[in-house]
């Protein structure tokens, strides 16, 4: 039932996206999207799965916040009187996809079930022990290509450059 009530919302809230004027309700609107996607994975896969995607999504929210906010002029929330009924009605309508019982017909869908309600319980590996080494690596590769970005930045004066005050 939690599942259900997570996908419910889920749904909802991205059928809602498209209704998003300005860049701060956007980003909020793929926040809480996110929000309950990392839930469902966390119930379906692993918590840390779910936790590193979490991260991974704030962190581009974080930089698309950084250029939009730089970019966009201050405009004022514009109300709209049919959003409500908007989001009642995809809510509805995604209640009543979810709540569909379909009888389960043939073994494969039982042995699928089976498989899943396996692998949910022993989780699932997210770095192999022989590939560590070349993960340390990649992540040290990273973090040197993202301090000399910043110092060409710096250096340059080009985007992403600090603020004055």
């Amino acid at each position: 039932m939690t599942l259900a009530i997570l996908i419910f919302w889920t749904l909802s809230f991205i059928f809602f996206i498209p209704l998003m004027i300005q860049p701060l309700s956007l980003g909020l609107m793929i926040l809480i999207s996110t929000f309950f996607l990392c839930l469902i994975s966390s119930l379906y896969i692993s918590s840390w799965y779910s936790y590193i995607l979490f991260l991974i999504y704030i962190g581009g929210l974080l930089v698309m916040f950084a250029y939009v906010a730089s970019l966009s002029p201050n405009t004022l929330f514009i109300e709209w009187n049919g959003a409500l009924l908007y989001f009642m009605a995809t809510s509805i309508l995604t209640y009543l996809y979810i709540n569909i019982k379909l009888p389960i017909t043939s073994k494969a869908t039982s042995s699928m079930h089976t498989t899943f309600l396996i692998r949910q319980t022993e989780g699932i590996n997210l770095v192999n022990q022989d590939l560590s080494s070349i993960l340390i690596a990649l992540a040290m590769i990273l973090l040197l290509n993202l301090v000399i970005i910043v110092k060409i930045c710096f250096f340059y004066k080009s985007s992403l450059r600090p603020f004055k005050i």
